[in-house]
């Protein structure tokens, strides 16, 4: 927050060395995240408020994030991105000696002398245990949400106009307070999250072109300080230190509103120049304390035991974060993590895949959760941007949902947008929210998936690192619809990666935002998005990429992930040869939009068709299914599948109608108390082709691999014709190395003989490389190559020369 941000460079000024963790893809969450005094005067003399609120220029949430980041790197500060602290770690003394996060490289330790809480409620110095204060659990709380272009006057809400608007096409786009008075009497992150979900539903309507990540409020509970503030003292030079310094600790400072103040003290601190202030004063005191003190050693206790455990193992990602920036490991011991929720089905991942399943899981009857890490579903569609179709099948339930999304205004809205699947983005995030909600479901936004719950290979629950800490939520089935297969792996599940043998990675992007934009899809990177560093690396690089824009991205756009094995591993012949299932559950319809060079074998023989040429593919259960886990299915981007086939099975209509064809599944495994692996798939099949998301044959299909013998003889014999039958051929590499043999012996013709062998090479089989080599040889030149890019990458992206040299 803008505090945590003013304290950092305070104290890094006075010489010390300063990180700072963001769960955010973004610093200041108080004015971009709840866009709280983004929109009004502000006035003051800081230098720090000069920067971010420049008079004359306009408002916006891109600016102040940049100057943020900005600051932080001219004072040589560490910072990370998309990274909950879930635990305090003490040393011997009981001091505070460093925390542990949580992103999506696992977990990691930074130590330190001094701990600066700047988050909203804080969850830091409780995770110390900190003491607070009593507070009434009963009693009105107010609750704010800022939005810009909504007209909508909600029952019960106070609206009030803010004086500064953000502009789109130089045209003002009117900027929203709305005030809420709730009872709350719990503050959980659950409760919470509910409210969140409210408010939102009740200020949206089709005019709205922004809305605001997090509702703002006043804490009512505050921290037992070492020193209360007298409760009329709101000049921040004079506030006591003692009031941010929890009592019975050392080394921790709050830098928010959970000091020991008044409520009326507490609100006057919201002001930006007194957060900046008193974080100036709150980075002196800890850096102070940090000079004089040495590193803490760390030694790790587990909370006490609680009263009843749950059957089954806590796993997380295990994988080392990058190498250049360990120091050394810790174990982090037992830890007991509270599991504070128990649902029939959680989606991991409310994505163009996992928000459909939601839908989907709530409305046939389960009781349902989505957890995602943004404050939006949709996932690439939308938090990304990239809000057109390309290719993909546009039936079935996507039919729905773009039927519905179009039916969010009137016909002659200003803001339709009438062409085959380019929708409006917020329409489309809303739709989604508010499709979930009507079924029952839940939504929890701001929690990311970091682990499971596994006992005896059975997936049973989640775990979620949240805002509060980490949370375990229960299910008797588990979507991971992450992208990377992120709760299987962590489960257990094998798993394939582009790495070091192929470097192979698709081309990837992070988009600009401006209001009432539709599309942005970009590709000007490449990115691991599992590397938090690489992560925190693109967002630096986009705001140095772009200027003068309302917004950047928070969402990667990135077309290559992890992937993982599941039971039947989807081939790149496997769609060439149209390879039909008996469990079939997603159709798919696309080109081989590559964004890259290809790896496979049969690609490097014979390239992939240019743009458009369509492919279409099914996609069985069984490619879903991590080996060796029950209780959990994996959609999108993480499912079975070679990388090079993935861009035929990737699009979002179809995607869409994977969600909700799972959704569907996971419903029916709970109504009869099965695993998804038990449920008969023919009763699936039969609903989805009712629903037009699969096409009729699936109810009788069979796979009908492995082609016979004869089939692979006439392929061996047409293959010196432009390598015609080799997606056949490769289907049974022993067996066609055999066929191979025998015809490379027995052909007559150079030209046959040195196709048999390019393809034997191709197979570890060295018996024609001299034929190889001097066809090679007999090059006087360098045929074309390519100029290796990302966007755009359609077709070959290799000559034959390099087929040849690979070969």
């Amino acid at each position: 927050s803008l505090g945590g941000i003013a304290a950092a460079l305070s104290a890094a000024r006075l010489g010390v060395n300063v990180f700072v963790v963001s769960y955010q893809p973004y610093l200041g969450e108080d004015i971009c995240g709840s866009y709280w005094h983004l929109f009004e005067d502000v006035t003051g003399n800081h230098p720090l408020l000069a920067q971010l609120f420049p008079e004359g220029m306009a408002r916006t949430p891109f600016h102040v994030k940049k100057v943020l980041e900005n600051q932080l790197i001219d004072h040589d500060v560490s910072f990370l991105y998309a990274s909950y602290v879930t635990e305090v770690l003490l040393d011997e003394q009981h001091t505070p000696a460093g925390i542990a996060i949580t992103n999506r490289s696992g977990q990691q330790v930074i130590r330190g002398k001094a701990i600066i809480d700047a988050t909203r409620d804080a969850s830091v110095a409780r995770m110390a245990g900190a003491c607070f204060q009593d507070h009434p659990s009963d009693g009105s709380h107010s609750f704010h949400f800022v939005t810009a272009g909504n007209h909508t006057r909600p029952a019960g809400a106070e609206k009030r106009k803010l004086p500064l608007a953000p502009e789109q096409d130089q045209q003002a786009i009117t900027a929203y307070a709305y005030t809420f008075s709730k009872t709350v009497q719990d503050w959980s992150f659950p409760a919470l999250c509910a409210l969140e979900q409210q408010n939102r539903g009740d200020v949206w309507d089709e005019d709205q072109r922004d809305a605001a990540d997090l509702l703002f409020y006043i804490p009512p509970f505050k921290i037992k300080g070492q020193q209360p503030c007298p409760d009329d003292l709101t000049c921040v030079s004079r506030l006591p230190l003692a009031a941010f310094m929890p009592e019975r600790t050392r080394g921790i400072f709050l830098s928010g509103s959970c000091a020991d103040l008044s409520r009326t003290t507490a609100q006057a601190l919201t002001d930006p120049e007194n957060i900046i202030l008193l974080g100036d004063r709150i980075g002196e005191a800890a850096a102070g304390m940090a000079q004089t003190q040495a590193l803490p050693e760390l030694s790790y206790r587990p909370a006490s035991k609680p009263a009843a455990l749950m059957a089954g193992e806590l796993r997380v990602e295990t994988a080392p974060v990058r190498p250049a920036v360990e120091d050394g490991s810790f174990r982090l011991g037992q830890s007991f993590i509270p599991v504070v929720a128990s649902y029939d089905v959680v989606v991991v991942g409310g994505g163009t895949a996992g928000a459909n399943a939601g839908i989907s899981t709530a409305r046939h009857g389960a009781r349902t959760l989505v957890a995602e890490y943004l404050h939006g579903l949709g996932g690439t569609q939308t938090m990304g941007r990239i809000g057109v179709y390309w290719d993909g099948y546009r039936e079935g339930f996507t039919r729905e949902i773009d039927e519905g999304v179009r039916n969010m205004a009137p016909p002659e809205h200003p803001r339709q947008k009438n062409q085959d699947g380019q929708a409006n983005i917020d329409w489309k995030t809303e739709w989604y929210r508010r499709q979930i909600c009507e079924a029952g479901g839940d939504i929890w936004f701001g929690a990311m998936g970091c682990g499971a719950l596994v006992d005896a290979g059975r997936v049973k629950g989640v775990l979620l690192a949240t805002p509060q800490g980490l949370v375990v939520v229960t299910a008797h089935t588990v979507i991971d619809a992450t992208g990377s297969g992120d709760i299987a792996i962590a489960a257990g599940a094998a798993y394939q990666n582009a790495d070091e043998q192929d470097l192979a990675v698709q081309g990837a992007g992070l988009p600009y935002i401006n209001l009432d934009d539709r599309n942005v899809n970009t590709d000007w990177t490449f990115i691991d998005d599992r590397d938090v560093y690489d992560i925190t690396r693109l967002f630096v690089a986009g705001k140095a990429k772009y200027s003068s824009v309302y917004d950047i991205g928070k969402l990667p756009q990135t077309r290559e992930r992890r992937r993982i094995v599941g039971e039947h591993v989807i081939s790149v012949l496997d769609v060439v040869n149209h390879r039909r299932y008996p469990d079939t559950l997603s159709f798919h319809k696309s080109s081989f939009d590559t964004h890259g060079y290809t790896i496979d074998p049969y690609f490097t023989l014979s390239p992939p068709e240019k743009r458009h040429v369509v492919y279409d593919a099914d996609v069985p259960l069984s490619s879903l299914l991590p080996k060796g886990l029950d209780h959990i299915l994996v959609v999108g981007l993480g499912a079975s599948a070679h990388r090079d086939a993935m861009p035929v099975i990737r699009m979002q209509p179809c995607l869409q109608n994977q969600g909700y064809s799972v959704g569907y599944l996971s419903a029916l495994a709970v109504r009869e108390g099965c695993s998804v692996r038990e449920v008969d798939i023919k009763n699936v099949q039969k609903h989805l082709v009712s629903k037009g998301i699969l096409p009729e044959r699936v109810l009788t299909d069979t796979d009908h691999m492995p082609y016979p013998d004869e089939q692979l003889r006439q392929a061996a014999a047409r293959l010196p014709q432009d390598f015609s039958g080799l997606s056949l051929l490769l289907t049974q590499p022993e067996k066609t190395r055999s066929l191979l043999a025998q015809a490379y012996a027995q052909s007559e013709q150079d030209q046959d003989k040195a196709a048999y062998a390019q393809v034997l090479c191709m197979l570890g089989d060295s018996r024609g490389v001299q034929d190889v080599i001097g066809l090679v040889r007999a090059c006087a030149q360098w045929d074309e190559g390519w100029d290796y890019t990302g966007m755009g990458q359609f077709g070959p992206c290799r000559s034959k020369l390099d087929s040849l040299i690979i070969a």
